[in-house]
């Protein structure tokens, strides 16, 4: 079986390349690295790109994730988050092969007083969440044998994300100020990687696509998540010396781009279909940290 793993220098790409390595022939591709570079804006890059690796699997991190940057470079956003899903999802038609691919908690708003299922309605605010919403309805419309895993809140330690971020402010001993009214599921990239091999190994593929939540479990808004990742990092000495931390509403930090409130996923049809719980937010964190520290010494 051969996989092919695109945006592998990405943050997700880096958390899934050493998890599905065991899985088959494993194939990496990234705009300038990998064993096959490849722009995957360029229509003809992409098509060699397939017809040259022929993937049983192509797993698909590979998007745009300036939220952002997408209200004003919408043609840029929409390539990579709508129309190269749907490339990807028609090739697979084509060759038998499988899709796997990520979506997000923005194509949700509203506040159910709930986690968000996979059924229910979808209404994005942002350009950003309209493109990833238009990609997952093109792998539906393709019949595809795909997988869609809507994730939120990702973090790392690696450089770009919200984690690192206020790790790394808290470790010159700045204070943070830190946004209290937005509620999520925040998943370490390497827990949405290793999500993504349990589904894979389940066994069970449909005979065309399935969306699933693949979260840590749980809620906490950023306020709440900084102060738990600086406590953890405390305790391990990433951070030598407590920091304030102040809550905020999201008024007081204004962005090109609006968030939704609620961005809690519920991840039940995916622990049901692998056979297990998924990582609580907390057990996620200090994993990461664990790892973040083990570099590090």
């Amino acid at each position: 079986m051969r996989v092919l793993l695109t945006g592998a220098n990405g943050q997700l790409g880096r958390h899934l390349e050493p998890r599905l390595g065991g899985m088959g022939e494993l194939v990496t591709s990234s705009r300038n690295t990998g064993a096959y570079p490849c722009d995957l804006t360029d229509p003809d890059a992409l098509q060699r790109l397939l017809r040259e690796v022929q993937p049983d699997i192509v797993v698909n991190p590979a998007a745009w994730t300036g939220v952002d940057a997408a209200e004003d470079q919408v043609d840029a956003a929409r390539m990579l988050n709508h129309w190269l899903p749907g490339q990807l999802a028609q090739w697979c038609l084509g060759h038998g092969a499988v899709l796997v691919h990520y979506s997000t908690d923005y194509v949700f708003s509203g506040s159910p007083g709930r986690a968000w299922t996979e059924e229910d309605a979808t209404a994005p605010v942002s350009v950003y969440g309209q493109t990833k919403l238009a990609g997952e309805n093109a792998i539906r419309a393709s019949g595809a044998r795909a997988i869609i895993l809507r994730t939120a809140w990702l973090y790392s330690s690696l450089p770009g994300n919200f984690l690192s971020a206020i790790i790394g402010r808290a470790a010159r001993g700045e204070d943070l100020r830190v946004v209290s009214d937005q509620i999520g599921s925040p998943t370490w990239a390497g827990s949405l990687a290793q999500m993504t091999k349990a589904v894979l190994q389940s066994g069970t593929m449909t005979a065309s696509s399935r969306t699933l939540h693949a979260v840590s479990r749980g809620r906490l808004s950023w306020y709440e998540f900084a102060q738990t990742a600086v406590t953890m990092a405390l305790e391990r000495g990433l951070v030598e010396q407590p920091v304030a931390i102040e809550p905020i509403a999201s008024s007081e930090w204004p962005q090109r781009a609006e968030r939704p409130r609620w961005s809690v996923l519920d991840p039940s049809a995916l622990e049901t279909l692998v056979g297990h719980p998924v990582p609580t937010i907390e057990q996620a964190l200090s994993q990461c940290l664990n790892e973040w520290k083990s570099r590090t010494c």
